[in-house]
């Protein structure tokens, strides 16, 4: 990096990021760490710092662990409960499965997204990180030597643009060239965030409120699972209910929670489940549309100077437990990819970052189809044989990757493989796993049949 007249640094470039959420956070701070200037264009006037729970896996944390103090004050306010315990709906248990509390020393960490949300956009303002909010992007255009955006009458010109605007994302559509609406995956769930206090007073749930260690269970029945965390550090507790989605797609995917429509979704269960859902606050519930699209190929723009990133890319359910840790993945990639390439080869690094991330985030979506499979529509017979059947997938391929350097380490393969027009052999995928394609549809039928048990098997090693 070149100096100026006054010491101070030269960027290596300039780039707009799109979108203030996990992923936008997690790439401004990666490019200017990598000697980028970033700057986040943000539709919300301000960020809230209200949010239930996230799980930040250790291939996040591994990458965060370079941003200051942001790992150590977000482990300050977290959960790292020690087993995750699955029940039937009447309230047997089933599996009581060890979490492991970090991976090669790097934490695994539940945390209330609000919180960190605040925490890494402190820590990207406090490096240089600069911030529009309250700025909806109009339109996109881009040509040989950079890209941009038009925000009301304003156009904003840079180097290129990452986009990290959601599920929702319009930079996908100015990529594909089609009107693709995020589709109902035919579930909502309900979420709440509230003092773990309110359990002090029912005799059934005062236990939760008197443990010293964070509590992670889960109840599982036929189209509904329900999950209760706890966490000790800030008093807190966090209540799921997945349920079937009975509402029509309007102009929201977010309505207010119904404390009386949970208990009647739940009607029969365990009746701690009951006793857990009485105590939360009304005005804390909201139910929330799983939306979902297709895994799509296409990353990169035409011209090269336009690429998603984050939930844009590719959406997650939360039964897949890696949608934040693969936005952060996707960060740390664009950062080590941009330091080695560097502002002349601007389009080679976004079509490498499309090569050596499609597959891996693909086989992580479909993680979450598959474990939401296993507690919804459970084969008990298999349970009864083997009841790690129904654990959540934390296997090491996943927990112990270190995205950034395998960016390192794979470019010039990476780049050769696209000059010459060769496939590209990931080896962030588990070992024996040969990747397919596939779409919601193809996951909806599999719901109807007998999970691939060979699937299962190999994700997990």
């Amino acid at each position: 990096m070149g100096l100026n007249c006054d010491s101070q640094p030269v960027p290596r470039g300039r780039l707009l990021v799109i979108g203030a959420g996990y992923a936008g956070l997690a790439t401004a701070i990666e490019l200017v760490l990598a000697g980028f200037e970033a700057e986040v264009v943000e539709a919300v006037s301000q960020l809230s710092t209200q949010g239930d729970m996230i799980q930040i896996g250790s291939n996040a944390t591994r990458l965060m662990a370079r941003w200051g103090n942001v790992v150590k004050e977000i482990q300050a306010i977290s959960a790292q409960p020690p087993t995750m315990t699955l029940f039937d709906k009447d309230g047997v248990e089933l599996l009581t499965a060890p979490l492991p509390s970090e991976f090669d020393g790097y934490p695994v960490l539940f945390s209330n997204r609000g919180y960190i949300q605040k925490t890494v956009f402190e820590y990207a303002r406090s490096i240089g990180v600069k911030f529009r909010f309250g700025s909806r992007v109009k339109s996109y255009f881009e040509d040989d030597t950079g890209a941009g955006i038009i925000i009301g009458d304003e156009r904003i010109r840079a180097d290129a643009i990452i986009a990290c605007d959601g599920i929702h994302s319009a930079a996908r559509k100015h990529l594909t060239g089609a009107q693709e609406l995020a589709r109902p995956s035919g579930f909502a769930v309900y979420r709440s965030w509230f003092s773990l206090d309110r359990l002090a007073n029912h005799p059934l749930t005062k236990r939760f409120t008197e443990s010293k260690v964070d509590q992670f269970y889960v109840w599982i029945g036929t189209d509904i699972h329900v999950i209760l965390f706890t966490t000790i550090a800030v008093r807190g507790a966090v209540v799921f209910v997945t349920h079937h989605d009975t509402y029509e797609m309007e102009e929201s995917w977010t309505f207010p929670g119904d404390r009386q429509d949970m208990l009647k979704v739940t009607e029969g269960w365990d009746p701690i489940i009951a006793a857990v859902i009485s105590a939360i606050p009304q005005e804390n519930i909201i139910d929330w549309k799983l939306l979902w699209r297709d895994p799509i190929k296409k990353w990169v723009s035409s011209k090269g100077r336009i690429a998603i990133a984050g939930d844009a890319a590719h959406p997650h359910l939360p039964t897949s437990g890696s949608g934040a840790a693969q936005a952060i993945e996707d960060a740390g990639t664009f950062g080590a990819l941009l330091d080695k390439l560097g502002q002349d080869r601007i389009p080679l690094a976004f079509q490498i970052f499309e090569r050596i991330r499609y597959e891996r985030t693909s086989l992580t979506q479909r993680m979450g189809w598959e474990t939401r499979h296993r507690w919804h529509q459970t084969d008990w017979a298999a349970v009864k044989v083997n009841p790690d059947y129904l654990k959540m997938p934390q296997p090491m391929w996943l927990y112990a990757h270190d995205a950034r350097q395998y960016a390192y380490d794979q470019c010039d393969a990476a780049v050769e493989s696209l000059e010459k027009g060769k496939g590209f052999n990931s080896t962030n995928l588990p070992e024996g796993y040969t990747h397919e394609d596939w779409t919601v549809e193809m996951m909806l039928a599999l719901e109807k049949n007998q999970v691939q048990e060979h699937f299962y098997k190999v994700v997990n090693r």
